[in-house]
């Protein structure tokens, strides 16, 4: 449905608690019809910025030998294995037998596709684009009981120190290794960062907390960039034939829990596809969200709802995420509205992709208060 359509029938649900609630003692139908009109225009303005937005998710693009019928289905098919992984956030969705029937089909799932040559290889290389339709790759992620992750997704902030020729160093922003990581995970629709090794950053940690895994060290070095998905390493470089190969042990640290998996001979590009597929999986099982895992029915009370363009931008903004199907109004009071959320997973997952945004805080560390049913309803300010 239109985004204005939608603004409407919530207009429309609010007109009888809004009249008295904010235009108090008015009588004038005309006023009544151009605060409705006002409203619906205020609903098309841009909504609130997110933080940590994926954008592509799903559009892909894969390398190709010519156009010809069999080189597109072939690519079809990659770049359907492409958007899978990134709206499931991992690779072991393309073992699921669901899956596996419905990549022989690609083109049921595409809205267009085209070629392009890519002027910045050496051999001009051709390159299939396609975007896929959001609505049917999320279907069928549900027929097949795969959780789905939205947009809103954690950044991972990277500490790596790296041994060569006997000298440890921190990798930063400005290397090379970081563009690597970049390509890697924008792959698996994964934000990540890796740490400006500053005069601050420098104060707070060493080449040696990194290489020890000392991870209170590497917690508190990472206060400052605001990142719950810690991703730590330590590799030494070998020269092997002429290649560079990495040895050593990556650990993902999610909310203070630990998770590591070994480095055994990965060049740089196998270093960060490990890394990728520790992060994608671990996030993902914590925020994908998975429709047969339901709760029905939450209460959300939002405070701080001040104006009808507040009540608008606040719909649109629950409106774009994956654990929200639909929003209704149970009770406006002042500045504060108590909203009736359709939702698929759980209370806790619906918290989490809230507190990925910036416009949605919790009131307190409770987060649960109670309406005036007696029913339990999740607390939260409204800023913009």
């Amino acid at each position: 449905m239109p985004v204005a359509m939608q603004c409407k029938a919530f207009y429309q649900e609010l007109t009888s608690q809004l009249t008295r609630s904010l235009m108090l003692g008015v009588r004038s139908g005309g006023r009544i019809a151009c605060l409705t009109l006002s409203f619906l225009v205020l609903a098309s303005l841009p909504g609130p910025t997110e933080a940590a937005m994926v954008k592509g998710l799903y559009s892909q693009e894969v390398p190709v030998t010519g156009q010809g019928y069999k080189e597109r289905a072939d690519a079809m098919s990659r770049a359907l294995a492409g958007v899978l992984v990134k709206v499931a956030g991992q690779r072991e969705v393309l073992s699921n037998s669901v899956i596996q029937s419905a990549m022989s089909k690609p083109e049921t799932y595409i809205r267009r596709f085209g070629f392009r040559i890519d002027d910045t290889s050496l051999n001009r290389q051709q390159v299939f684009q396609a975007t896929f339709d959001e609505k049917a790759v999320n279907r069928l992620l549900r027929s097949a009981n795969v959780a789905i992750w939205g947009q809103s997704r954690p950044s991972t902030l990277v500490w790596l120190a790296i041994e060569n020729g006997g000298r440890r160093s921190i990798i930063n922003a400005s290397e090379a290794f970081p563009d690597i990581f970049a390509e890697s995970f924008q792959e698996r629709g994964l934000p990540v960062l890796f740490p400006l090794m500053d005069f601050e950053d420098s104060a707070a940690i060493s080449a040696v907390d990194v290489w020890g895994g000392f991870s209170g060290k590497i917690q508190e070095a990472s206060r400052r960039y605001g990142s719950e998905s810690i991703l730590a390493g330590r590799l030494s470089r070998s020269l092997s034939q002429d290649n560079e190969l990495f040895y050593g042990r990556l650990s993902l640290i999610f909310r203070g829990v630990s998770q590591s998996v070994a480095v055994d001979g990965l060049d740089a590009v196998g270093v960060t596809q490990l890394a990728a597929d520790l992060v994608g999986s671990t996030l993902s099982r914590h925020y994908g969200i998975d429709a047969s895992d339901a709760s029905g029915k939450t209460l959300l009370m939002v405070e701080n709802v001040s104006s009808l363009e507040d009540y608008a931008a606040l719909h649109k903004y629950l409106g774009r995420m994956t654990a929200i199907r639909g929003v209704s109004v149970h009770k406006v009071n002042g500045s504060t509205v108590e909203l009736e959320l359709t939702i698929d997973g759980s209370e806790r997952q619906l918290a989490d992709s809230l507190a990925l945004g910036r416009n949605l805080r919790a009131v307190s560390s409770g987060m649960q208060g109670v309406s005036d049913t007696g029913s339990s309803v999740m607390v939260y300010r409204w800023s913009r």
